[in-house]
């Protein structure tokens, strides 16, 4: 490579470096250092770039404490690896962590960073530069969220065969190999969450339905599946809209006139928190209520939907959860977190602002959305351009567990549960390298790689053929898509009576290893819909016709939607919704509400009867009339 090149990566190190300030990252030297990709923001400021002047980096906003955690989730299980006496002894596990915000252009700043670094290590610089502090390659990568986030990070580190664990990237197109090389999650397939959605429809006997999808890499393909699991089992939709959240105010008013529109009351959405956001807020302020929400994983427990003053709308949701792990030691690790004492968490400063309203006086300035959080969440704003100066100054003696935020709610880890296990799936196809005998290694003539100067490759391989039995006794191994294959719990919002805050009640269960019709498990005593009601509502598009009618066809409509003819005489239907009416056998009538057959009933005519004496006189008549002509 040319001295030319090399500057060139030089440069676009530093520039990604220069991205990121001290209180935007956060990173600990180590002999093998391992990246992280986490939503500390939920969105950046719109802004117009002009190009009249150098555009300027976009300002994350909105901060996200559930984030936070699961970034510490992160740091937790490294710092637990390095104090392993077995696992990865005498080696130390550094880390080097970004803010996506939650956009795909922040992502892929963060991840150049991987990627230069990586060729700056592998072109053995000393010969141009003399370099005061070797800096290792990033062997691995722990991200994204977002399933639209994490595939444009895949393009890029799969061009360089960089393994990324994602621990929330569900979206069925991830597991496209052929694409995305080095990717591989700790989460299912969202394959397996559309049909449970079917399957959770036709428990109800519901057959009229809505759907919305996030329009990403993300929601289209899982409602696409969806789409075609309700088909099978003759399900109708009435509307499909997609939405974001960076839709205008006319997009969002045109989704919420076609949901209010609509007959069907279950409304089936495949999106994420931030994207299904504005929608929500125009719902509440109609005041549409009435609908059952069904809800994906990546909004089921959204901190920004799931809130008291939503409730009202949305309160009878039914969503899919991750299963939660345990992770001992954790809790006690998150209410240790403090800005002077994290100091390779450089977001544990405006994690502390965000926390306690207020600001650390330590002369740096700080983050430009530190103190945009709460502005912009209260008043709905798409950026906050509040500074520290509305704020008081922190003593610094704060203490964490006096407050309530999303950060601190560790009854139920899904999300953190999954960057544990991503951390340690990672340590343990390094401890598989560490470990590995010459002439069984998974290289060339059974060769092993050199855990010194392991590359992110050889991290793959192992990681492609790994096995281990996690901290919960299960074993974790990647299919060969790159997936976990896991269950999910289902959850019903329920209001708490202590706090009137939105609790997630267990309503049952989804196991995917169980055979087709045995997967699902419901509790229905557990669920509450609309109005605090135990009845199931009804989402049908038309009643169910009855014993003794039969289905109608209306011409242009969908075919849930039918009227219902009565048999006519000489037919039954015994079945509800039957599509025909059977005629009843040659000796055999209909009974009176053409619900079965009976026979026929032979019957004679009696002398004594008024038509009897007539028939009878008429004969007479016939017979005397008959002998007088002859």
């Amino acid at each position: 490579m040319t001295l030319y090149s090399c500057c060139m990566i030089l440069l676009l190190f530093i520039w990604n470096t220069a991205a990121y300030g001290p209180n935007q990252r956060a990173q600990k030297k180590g002999d093998i250092i391992l990246g992280g990709l986490f939503p500390i923001h939920f969105g950046v400021a719109a802004k117009d770039q002009d190009l009249k002047s150098r555009p300027e980096s976009v300002e994350c906003i909105r901060y996200n404490f559930r984030g936070f955690r699961w970034l510490q989730a992160m740091i937790f299980a490294i710092e637990e690896i390095n104090s392993s006496p077995t696992l990865l002894p005498n080696m130390t596990l550094g880390y080097r962590i970004f803010d996506t915000c939650n956009t795909v252009s922040k992502a892929l700043e963060a991840t150049l960073s991987f990627v230069a670094q990586n060729k700056i290590d592998s072109l053995n610089l000393d010969e141009f530069c003399n370099c005061s502090e070797h800096i290792p390659s990033t062997i691995a990568v722990v991200g994204a969220t977002g399933s639209g986030i994490s595939t444009a990070v895949a393009n890029l580190l799969g061009l360089f065969y960089i393994p990324q664990v994602s621990y929330a990237s569900s979206s069925r197109l991830l597991s496209n190999k052929n694409q995305f090389k080095s990717f591989l999650r700790t989460i299912p397939n969202d394959e397996h969450q559309a049909t449970a959605m079917a399957d959770i429809i036709e428990y109800f006997r519901w057959n009229w339905v809505g759907t919305i999808a996030a329009d990403d890499d993300y929601g289209r393909p899982g409602i696409e599946k969806f789409r075609e699991e309700a088909e099978e089992r003759d399900i109708c939709i009435d509307f499909s809209e997609l939405i974001s959240q960076y839709s205008d105010e006319e997009e969002i008013q045109q989704v919420v006139e076609v949901i209010q529109n609509s007959t069907a009351r279950v409304i089936v959405v495949f999106s994420s928190g931030p994207d299904l956001e504005p929608l929500i807020k125009e719902i509440v302020r109609r005041n549409i209520t009435g609908k059952i929400w069904l809800a994906s994983e990546a909004w089921a427990s959204s901190s920004l939907i799931a809130m008291p003053e939503f409730f009202r709308v949305i309160g009878s949701t039914i969503g899919f959860a991750l299963k939660a792990g345990q992770i001992p030691g954790f809790r006690e690790f998150l209410q240790k977190v403090h800005p002077k004492k994290s100091t390779n968490n450089g977001f544990a400063k405006e994690f502390w602002e965000e926390t306690f309203n207020c600001y650390l006086p330590d002369g740096s300035k700080s983050s430009p959305a530190s103190t945009s959080f709460h502005k912009s969440h209260e008043e709905g704003l798409g950026a906050g351009n509040g500074t520290s100066a509305f704020r008081p100054p922190c003593t610094g003696d704060e203490n964490i567990t006096s407050v309530e935020t999303p950060y601190l709610d560790y009854t139920h880890l899904r999300i953190s549960y999954n960057v544990y296990l991503a951390v340690y799936s990672i340590a343990h196809a390094l401890q598989d390298i560490y470990t590995c005998t010459p002439g069984k290694g998974l290289f060339t003539n059974g060769s092993c790689a050199d855990i010194k100067k392991v590359e992110a490759w050889q991290v793959l391989k192992h990681l492609r053929h790994l096995n281990f039995t996690n901290n919960m006794g299960e074993q974790v191994d990647f299919d060969e898509f790159g997936d976990l294959v896991g269950n999910y719990s289902i959850i019903n919002w329920h209001l708490s009576p202590e706090d009137g805050s939105v609790v997630f009640e267990e309503v049952g269960h989804y196991n995917v290893y169980a055979k087709k019709g045995e997967r699902l498990f419901i509790n229905e005593n557990k669920i509450l819909w609309s109005g605090f009601s135990k009845e199931v509502p009804f989402s049908n598009c038309s009643r169910d016709c009855l014993p003794g009618t039969r289905k109608g066809i209306i011409e242009g409509e969908p075919t849930c939607c039918f009227e219902c003819v009565d048999c006519p005489d000489g037919e039954y239907s015994d079945e509800t919704d039957a599509s025909a009416c059977d005629k009843c056998p040659e000796d055999y009538w209909s009974n009176e509400n053409h619900t079965s057959c009976i026979p026929k009933q032979i019957e004679f005519l009696s002398w004594t009867e008024p038509f009897g004496i007539a028939l009878t006189l008429f004969a007479v008549l016939g017979i005397f009339l008959t002998s007088f002509v002859l």
